[in-house]
């Protein structure tokens, strides 16, 4: 039998899922138009989907600022986010919560998150903040002037995502995180 995922995800412990990490290497076209290779740590249920949407971004010339693991900044996620840094596992909760979040898992990647920045929408409607927290990001909330790093419903990120049965963060109802996707799995 299925279990749902809450279910699943109770029963487990982060050492659990470290076990069930594992390191894939993609090739990437950085901002500058030089061909790259970064490092990918997550679970091992997403790493065919992720190697398939690296293959494709990179034959596409997509291009994303950095893909390095969190540990090249101390497994700090503000200092990876600010430094334009595409990631997945990063061992955390969520915010203002117990739960582990779809990165401690390895299920969750955040790409070019200064280009694409996640907005937390107060009750007013009106943004009461943004993360990554600096200037650069800053620039990037106006979701209207569309830029070339910028993620949305049309771009080769997001179709290749969806395609792969990611949910993506700018479809969130209480916040808008640009630079997310998650990915849910079923033991």
């Amino acid at each position: 039998m299925i279990q749902k995922f809450d279910e699943y995800i109770k029963s487990k412990t982060w050492r659990d899922f470290e076990k069930e990490l594992v390191s894939i290497s993609v090739n990437y076209i950085d901002f500058d138009g030089n061909e790259k290779s970064g490092e990918i740590i997550c679970h091992k249920s997403i790493k065919n989907d992720l190697t398939e949407i690296f293959d494709r971004l990179y034959r596409e010339k997509y291009q994303i600022f950095n893909i390095s693991p969190i540990s090249e900044y101390g497994n700090d996620d503000k200092l990876s986010m600010a430094a334009n840094n595409t990631y997945c596992y990063c061992k955390r909760i969520v915010a203002n919560s117990n739960r582990l979040s779809k990165h401690s898992m390895g299920l969750a990647i955040d790409i070019n998150p200064v280009n694409n920045p996640c907005l937390y929408i107060g009750e007013d409607g009106n943004i009461d903040r943004v993360c990554p927290n600096t200037p650069e990001a800053k620039k990037n909330i106006d979701r209207k002037q569309s830029s070339e790093h910028q993620i949305n419903r049309h771009s080769i990120v997001y179709k290749l995502f969806i395609e792969h049965g990611f949910k993506w963060g700018g479809e969130f109802k209480n916040k808008k995180d640009y630079h997310h996707f998650e990915k849910i799995t079923k033991e």
